[in-house]
């Protein structure tokens, strides 16, 4: 008797956690920004080649580049991401957030001094600034991070004759330069199960020339940021940072 009655409380209990509602697990949300370089209306490809302003073909071979402290203005999104066109493709970074409270989003193109001076061993294996991870956009001679990397190689003689034998190296940072931007007005791409995205552009035919300054690749195709190249290195992350929009 005892047993039987043991029996119908087990399957009396079992039907009732069987019948108990759940409650749904809430799904937290995915902010996924990207970066789409493009030349003019055109997706950019490393590698290929494009005509400058001054009627130059261009082929651009590297791309990287450093945003920081993007936000809202009141909540913090995404500390530090690192661009790198050849290895990530369009990936800038994927964060936990609310897309109803990012509206607004700035930041800087670039690392702010309080991280830009700080040792690169501490931070974690997969941070963007840990030294492994930053590799070649860190100056190891003590000046900080790289904010921008851009390399291409250009043929300045209009002969018929592809010899791309004039290179563009821009490996610029310095805290002077660091550039604050700031959108407004973003609609967020419902991708489903809680994810969102916000596709950027990078115009690097602005880039060249963004209607108030230009570059002439044949004299101004250079910087390390050192002594002396302070006017250069400003003008690259200026134009860069007007040549990123919504895509």
């Amino acid at each position: 008797m005892r047993t039987l009655l043991t029996f119908v409380l087990v399957a009396l209990t079992l039907v009732a956690c069987k019948d108990k509602p759940t409650d749904p697990i809430p799904l937290v949300e995915k902010l996924k920004v990207t970066v789409q370089p493009t030349y003019g209306s055109i997706d950019l490809q490393l590698d290929s080649t494009y005509i400058t302003p001054q009627g130059h073909a261009i082929q651009f071979t590297d791309l990287k580049f450093y945003v920081s402290e993007i936000g809202n203005g009141t909540t913090l999104l995404c500390r530090t991401a690192l661009f790198d066109y050849r290895t990530s493709g369009t990936d800038l970074f994927n964060k936990e957030g609310k897309h109803g409270e990012y509206s607004t989003m700035g930041g800087n193109v670039g690392i702010g001094t309080a991280y830009n001076h700080a040792d690169p061993t501490v931070y974690d294996v997969t941070d963007p600034l840990n030294i492994q991870v930053a590799n070649d956009m860190y100056w190891t001679w003590g000046a900080g991070y790289i904010f921008l990397k851009i390399e291409a190689r250009v043929d300045t003689i209009p002969d018929g004759i592809a010899n791309y034998n004039h290179f563009v190296t821009f490996h610029v940072g310095s805290d002077a330069i660091l550039q604050p931007f700031q959108f407004s007005g973003l609609s967020w791409t419902d991708l489903g199960n809680a994810q969102y995205h916000l596709p950027l552009k990078l115009d690097m035919l602005k880039f060249l020339d963004n209607g108030v300054q230009a570059f002439d690749l044949t004299t101004e195709f250079t910087s390390h940021s050192h002594v002396g190249e302070e006017a250069i290195s400003l003008k690259v992350m200026q134009n860069f940072k007007d040549a990123i929009g919504l895509y």
